[in-house]
Order: C-alpha cells, then sequence, then structure tokens
C-alpha cells in the first residue's frame, strides 16, 4: 500500500472476488465472513475508503468497477480499462489532512507491523517500499506455538501461542447477533481461538487482527475476536460484554498452560525453561478503567488456574508445588552441592529453587 500522485493505493496477488464476495461489496451492513477472526463490524469495512475520498476503484482480473460515495452500494463498470493480474483498490484522497493521517498510519504500521503474525494468508506486507515478512524461525516451546521473525522490521523473535478452537458459549453468541444485527440462520459462528505473543516491545496490547487502543499490564500481548466498541478504538467493557469476558478468561487459561507446559519440556535447557516465567507477572493493584479490567481479568484467571499446581522449577529439573521449595543466592550454588546447601539453609524444605532463577 502507498501513496502516488494523491492517490491511496491498495493492491494484493490473492484470489480475485467470487459472486458472493462481489455482492456484499454492494449492499450495506452485510458481511460474507464467518469466522471471527477476519469478520468486520457491522458490514461497513470496504464502505470505509470513502472516509478518504468521494470515489473508490476496484479493478481484478474480471472486474472494472468504481462506487461513488453518494450511492456507494452501486457499482459503475468502467470501459476500456485494461484487466489486472492482481487487486487493486485506488481512492483520490480528498485533501492534505486525509493524507498526512494516513501517511502516519502508516509509519505506525511500520513501526509496530504486529498485526502481520495474525492474518492467516497474509505473510508480506510492503508499505511506501518498505516490506515487512512474518518468517517462522522454528517451533515453540509448547503445543500450538512458534518462534517467528518479523523480517524488515525492528523486532527481535516473537513467540506466538494459540489455543485450541472453542466453541462460543450461548450468551456470547447472542451478543454477537444483537451487535451484527442479524439472525442465527444468517450468521454462522464456527469455534474461535485466541492468540498471545510474548517477546513484543511495550506497549503490549489486545489485537482484534488490527491493534485496539486497550493496553495491557501484563507480559505479553493477545488477540482474540472482541466486541470492539462503536469507534473501533478499544473493546467493549467486560462488565457489560459476555463475549469478551470469556475472551480474556481464556487467554488466562492459556497463559497458564503454555507456561507449565514450556516449563515442563524436558527437551529444553533449565535456562530456556526457565523463561516461561516471562510469561507470570506478580498481582497487583491496576487501575479502574479498561486497561486495568482487561489485565486484571487475564492475571487472576491465570493465577486461578496455576493454583495448587507444580510450576516451581527446582535443582533437578523438576517441578515442586509453591512453598516447598527454597531459594538462596545464586553464589552459594557455587561453593557448595544442592544437596549441601539444602541442609545448610533449608534443612525445612524439600527441594531448592533451580540456580539462576
Amino acid at each position: 500500500m502507498r501513496i502516488h500522485n494523491d492517490t491511496f493505493i491498495f493492491e494484493h496477488d490473492g484470489t480475485d472476488f467470487d459472486k458472493e464476495q462481489f455482492a456484499s461489496l454492494c449492499r450495506f451492513g452485510f458481511s460474507h465472513k464467518r469466522t471471527l477472526h477476519t469478520i468486520g463490524f457491522r458490514g461497513i469495512g470496504f464502505k470505509s475508503t470513502f472516509s478518504l475520498g468521494n470515489t473508490v476503484e476496484v479493478r481484478t482480473p474480471t472486474l472494472a468497477i468504481s462506487f461513488r460515495k453518494k450511492r456507494f452500494t452501486h457499482p459503475d463498470w468502467m470501459d476500456g480499462v485494461k484487466a489486472t493480474d492482481r487487486t487493486v483498490i485506488q481512492v483520490a484522497i480528498g485533501d492534505r489532512n486525509r493524507a498526512n493521517e494516513l501517511r502516519q498510519n502508516f509509519e505506525e504500521w511500520a513501526e509496530s507491523p504486529a498485526s502481520l503474525l495474525f492474518f492467516n494468508s497474509l505473510k508480506e506486507l510492503t508499505i511506501e517500499g518498505q516490506t515487512i515478512r512474518n518468517r517462522r524461525v522454528a517451533a515453540g516451546p509448547v503445543p500450538n506455538s512458534s518462534w517467528v521473525k518479523l523480517a524488515g522490521a525492528d523486532t527481535g523473535e516473537l513467540l506466538i501461542v494459540r489455543s485450541e478452537p472453542a466453541r462460543l458459549p450461548e450468551e456470547a453468541i447472542e451478543e454477537i447477533h444483537a451487535e451484527r444485527g442479524v439472525g442465527t440462520d444468517d450468521l454462522h459462528l464456527p469455534p474461535c481461538y485466541v492468540e498471545l505473543v510474548f517477546g513484543l516491545s511495550d506497549p503490549q496490547r489486545l489485537y482484534v487482527v488490527l491493534p485496539t487502543g486497550a493496553q495491557l499490564s501484563l507480559p505479553f500481548s493477545c488477540n482474540a475476536p472482541f466486541i470492539q466498541d462503536p469507534a473501533r478504538f478499544a473493546i467493549k467493557d467486560p462488565a457489560t460484554s459476555s463475549t469478551n469476558r470469556w475472551l480474556l478468561e481464556r487467554l488466562g487459561k492459556l497463559a497458564a498452560h503454555a507456561m507449565v507446559q514450556w516449563l515442563e519440556n524436558q527437551a529444553l535447557s533449565c535456562k530456556d525453561r526457565a523463561a516461561a516465567y516471562g510469561l507470570l507477572r506478580e498481582a497487583g493493584v491496576y487501575a479502574h478503567d479498561l486497561n486495568g479490567t482487561c489485565s486484571q481479568i487475564v492475571l487472576e484467571t491465570m493465577l486461578a488456574q496455576l493454583n495448587n499446581q507444580r510450576f516451581i522449577l527446582n535443582t533437578e529439573g523438576k517441578l515442586v508445588k509453591p512453598g516447598t521449595c527454597a531459594a538462596v543466592p545464586i553464589e552459594l550454588h557455587s561453593v557448595w552441592e544442592p544437596d549441601q546447601l539444602t541442609k545448610l539453609f533449608a534443612p525445612d524444605c524439600n527441594h531448592l529453587l533451580s540456580a539462576g532463577l
């Protein structure tokens, strides 16, 4: 995507529109999308391009049409326009202010392109000549996880962990149907998954594929099909949205499960296993706002899942319960063996915390 001669241009090499998809362009308040991670807000995604200018042109291998703002559901066929091997969308930008704002959006994307991790089929993105690629580096330390690198972006290796798909509870299904203004026969909601990303620089955020304005006081970012507020800046308050609360709780459970599985992975060194503790944050007091509420729900659910579990790594590489393991200054490990340290400094404990933790 780029700006050329005061025109916004977006192109991709994916598949062309089919009949149903083309029909959705010509309707308002409708989306052909059925998977929750790609579902638009009340079907206005494509229509939002009119915020840039009054005419939107669409060219594909089989189509050459334009839409005008005053008749945005009526396509005008563009005669004499050659077919393209890509899908190209162009909008003549209405004024300089909108162009400047769009350039600022481009800069933000280039600086923090984490959304590239969450698209199912988008693997490479070029913004004003800067190309960023989503490259898988290696399998992650737990099932359904990968170490990835955003080549072309200023990020290190990132760990992305995905949950298993789960069916939405009935109250969440009812809420989504009410938000979309459709009946149960018009919108099929399949099982959905949630994801967390560890390794991004702060601020950590909530994503609905694209970043929201909601920031987290957690060591990781989260992606899920949250119900967003009408401005699409943040998400609906989980105090009033059962869907969002359920998704945040799933993220807390995923974080706890991933941490324990990571610690249990004996194919890794103790040092690499101990890196799992980076997912855990100490409980604290959160602000009484959306950011604090979301962070608190995720962390409290995570801590509840860890309650009474074995997740403390001892000197033998085994996991033991909290309260049964003693910690001594790391320097002492170079003087005495673990069993001697236990006798000298922690005779009432059964285990000694692994060195370096």
